[in-house]
């Protein structure tokens, strides 16, 4: 468990006034939790000094793979998977949960980047990357995480389902050896397989044993190597018999010895295009990791809080980004890899960080060596395990709305760019919510039968006259949803003297829209001589009316405030409704109970 830093204070002087602006409480726990937390005993730092250099080796072949997607040199995925988990298991409030080097962003960023070459699109790339820790760490410290939540599961499964698709597609030119022509991925996975003559064979032969590999070695007693042997073997292939036209990593740039410091870009880098990627990568990367943070419980029970692993991705991107290396986040198959390997605390994460830079130092040239095939090869494999057809057809059977979504979102990542896919994703989500929640409204007639107990019935089409009629809605009002009540309300023409008892007891805000609906079913009321009274109204909402205007307060409509008991304010409002129904004396009194 870990525990606050104590500050000594005067008992004799008066409490500081607490200060609730947006984010400060989050960074204060991200650094008095993470930060100032007391190391574990010796035998757990051992476990997690273990775990973390399983996890180091097998994030190697990830980290250089993300390399090459992003069209840059491998060992930037190394730097990344080096300065990523260092800086973002400190502040993690999901103490397992290994940011890494994902497929998913680097595909992201790889697009958003465009056509940028060499030395242009390293700087654009280390500018970009810390622009994605500064986003995520203002997501965080504004509590956005609860907005996750409100992201749709079938936009999520769209979008993340055409990235796999899109990864897998994107490595056939390295495993086949073959760039084919063509204005986008689909394109020119057509033209290859027209122009099948032109493919490498020694090249597509070395992918599909690595893929072989990939797939039989995690079933043996080097299931935690399983990766590194499998793209090892190919590479010694190539090395052992001189393979000169199958590319190496060597092929892509020149591998430093040693770690680089840490450079701040220049601000030339910062382009519009730049910036624009960089909030579409880390809405891309706090979407997996939010997943990634709920599928992974702390060892000690500690609360797992979104916004704060979205501060901890941010630092991690602002620290890999000093260091040229690619976006990271949590990944899935990193972090069960991590538990699987026994890590005991978030220092497991750390000391993978710490494990990958002694890496870099010291087998630099093994690393130039590796084949491109084996890295593309990866790759497919990453994606096609990142398909999830459960979930798939899940969202298949949902129904119309959900097919929409997700093959809207899906199609959008194959054919346009990452960044539109994201937006038209954000967008999908935010209509899906507010049409979900504008037809999930429903109003019912309270009656109570001779036993007392009180019986929903369907309301009627029209209000009858010299009665009390009693209502209930539920659902969201806001918007369309207050248009839904007003096409479901009960008509009042034709009616003398029709009471209608409203309740509001769910009703957290009265938007204007609502108010307008009530004001003018009121005025129709009020044309038949009729009254509506409000009931279950909590005191922000009354505050709301009353400042608004809108309804006549005084006159045809009448609040009635919601009390700690159940239905207390509404069988007021009948009692009130009934004698003005008899005597047609006013009824006025107070209604604060």
């Amino acid at each position: 468990m870990t525990e606050e830093a104590q500050i000594p204070r005067d008992d004799a002087s008066e409490p500081e006034p607490a200060i609730n602006l947006p984010g400060l409480s989050e960074l204060h726990d991200a650094v008095a939790n993470r930060l100032w937390s007391k190391l574990p005993g010796w035998a757990s730092l051992r476990r997690d000094g273990v775990a973390g250099l399983s996890s180091a080796v097998s994030n190697v072949s990830d980290g250089m793979a993300n390399g090459v997607l992003m069209g840059v040199n491998p060992i930037y995925g190394l730097y990344a998977n080096m300065a990523g988990p260092a800086a973002g298991g400190l502040f993690s409030s999901t103490q397992l949960m290994m940011i890494a080097t994902t497929a998913a962003a680097s595909l992201s960023a790889s697009q958003a980047l465009g056509g940028l070459e060499g030395e242009e699109r390293a700087a654009a790339l280390a500018a970009m990357v810390i622009l994605v820790g500064v986003f995520q760490i203002a997501f965080g410290l504004l509590g956005f995480g609860r907005l996750i939540r409100f992201v749709s599961y079938s936009v999520t499964t769209g979008f993340l389902s055409g990235v796999s698709v899109l990864l897998i597609l994107n490595q056939l030119p390295v495993v086949t050896g073959h760039e084919a022509a063509g204005g986008n991925r689909i394109a020119q996975t057509f033209n290859l397989l027209v122009n099948l003559g032109e493919i490498n064979l020694v090249s597509l032969a070395l992918a599909v044993l690595t893929l072989v590999l990939a797939v039989l070695l995690p079933r043996t007693p080097l299931s935690n190597f399983g990766r590194l042997v499998a793209i090892a073997i190919p590479s010694g292939i190539v090395a052992l018999f001189d393979l000169g036209g199958v590319e190496t990593v060597r092929d892509i740039g020149e591998i430093p010895r040693g770690i680089p410091m840490p450079v701040l870009p220049a601000l030339s880098s910062v382009t519009l295009d730049v910036i624009t990627g960089a909030m579409a990568v880390a809405i891309v990367i706090l979407v997996q990791g939010a997943g990634v943070s709920q599928s992974v419980p702390n060892p000690d029970g500690a609360h797992r809080d979104t916004s704060r692993d979205f501060v901890a991705q941010g630092a991690a991107n602002a620290a890999t980004g000093l260091f040229n290396g690619l976006p990271v986040g949590g990944s899935l198959s990193a972090t069960a890899l991590n538990v699987i390997y026994g890590a005991q605390s978030r220092w497991a994460v750390v000391f993978a960080g710490v494990w990958m830079a002694l890496i870099v130092m010291i087998f630099p040239g093994l690393v130039s060596s590796i084949a491109m095939p084996a890295l593309g090869a990866l790759l497919i494999l990453a994606g096609v395990t990142s398909l999830k057809p459960r979930e798939i057809r899940a969202v298949w059977h949902t129904g119309l709305p959900s097919h929409l979504a997700a093959g809207g979102t899906f199609l959008a990542a194959l054919f346009l760019s990452i960044q539109a896919a994201v937006g038209i994703g954000v967008l999908l989500s935010a209509l899906l919510y507010v049409g979900r929640a504008s037809t999930d409204v429903s109003l019912v007639e309270l009656v109570e039968r001779s036993d007392g107990r009180i019986e929903e019935q369907e309301p009627p089409k029209r209000l009858p006259s010299n009665s009390v009629t009693v209502l209930d809605v539920y659902g969201h009002l806001f918007y369309a949803g207050a248009h839904t009540l007003e096409r479901l309300l009960p008509a009042p023409q034709g009616s003398r003297k029709p009471a209608v008892v409203l309740r509001l007891r769910d009703l957290s805000v009265a938007g204007a829209t609502l108010q307008d609906v009530l004001a003018n079913y009121a005025d129709k009321l009020a044309d038949a001589e009729g009254r509506l009274y409000l009931t279950g109204i909590s005191q922000r909402v009354r505050d709301q009316m009353v400042r608004t205007g809108q309804l006549r307060l005084s006159g045809p409509v009448q609040l009635y405030d919601a009390t700690s008991i159940r239905r207390q304010s509404t069988r007021r409002a009948v009692e009130d409704a009934r004698t003005w129904l008899v005597d047609g004396g006013e009824a006025e009194r107070p209604h604060h109970g």
